[in-house]
C-alpha cells in the first residue's frame, strides 16, 4: 500500500484496509480493520488467512460474511456487507465494508481489495433519532386518543391513557 494512504488509514482511527491474496487465501490488513477485527496490527500486516479473518466477526454474522466473501471470490464480483465483529476488548463493533475483485487477462480473480469503516457511533445515533421519534409519535396518539376519550366521559380509560403517558414520558428520561 502506498505509504500517504496507509498513513491517511491509520490517522482516520475508524478506516481500514484489506488485500486478499486469492491463490493463497491470505489477507493482509491495515489501518483501523485489524482492531476491528480483534487481530493485532503485525500479524494483521503480515497477513492471516481468510479463516482467522473471518473470526473476528461477530459470531451471528459470520455465516452471512463468509458466504459472501466467497461468493465475491468465486464469481470475481464486489463485497458489500454491514456487519458486527468481534473488536478488541470485548467490545463489538458495527462496520460497513465494501471491497472488489481484480481479475487477470483470463477473468480469475487474483485477489480482492477493500475498505472496511467503523460505522458504530453513527448508527448508535440512528437507533437514537428512531426511538425519539417513535416515542414522539407514540405520545402524540395518546394525547390525541386521550382528547377523543375526554368526549366519551370514561374516567378510567382517560387515567390509563395519562397513566401510558407517564411511561412513555420515562422512556425519553
Amino acid at each position: 500500500m502506498i505509504p500517504d494512504v496507509q498513513s491517511a488509514l491509520d490517522a482516520s482511527g475508524y478506516v481500514g484496509a484489506w488485500e486478499t491474496d486469492l491463490k493463497t487465501q491470505t489477507v493482509t490488513i491495515t489501518g483501523k480493520a485489524a482492531d476491528l477485527l480483534g487481530i493485532e496490527q503485525h500479524r494483521g500486516t503480515a497477513g492471516i488467512q481468510v479463516v482467522e479473518f473471518l473470526e473476528g466477526v461477530h459470531p451471528e454474522n459470520r455465516e452471512e460474511v463468509a458466504h459472501l466473501v466467497h461468493e465475491a471470490h468465486t464469481t470475481a464480483g464486489r463485497f458489500e456487507a454491514e456487519f458486527r465483529t468481534i473488536g478488541n476488548r470485548d467490545r463489538p463493533r458495527t462496520v460497513l465494508a465494501r471491497g472488489r475483485v481484480e481479475t487477470g487477462p483470463d477473468g480469475q480473480g487474483l485477489r480482492c481489495v477493500g475498505i472496511m469503516v467503523d460505522v458504530t457511533d453513527s448508527r448508535r445515533v440512528e437507533r437514537a433519532d428512531t426511538q425519539v421519534q417513535t416515542v414522539k409519535r407514540i405520545t402524540d396518539a395518546l394525547v390525541e386518543a386521550g382528547a377523543l376519550v375526554e368526549q366519551l366521559g370514561s374516567f378510567r380509560l382517560k387515567t390509563l391513557i395519562d397513566m401510558a403517558l407517564i411511561e412513555v414520558k420515562k422512556t425519553r428520561a
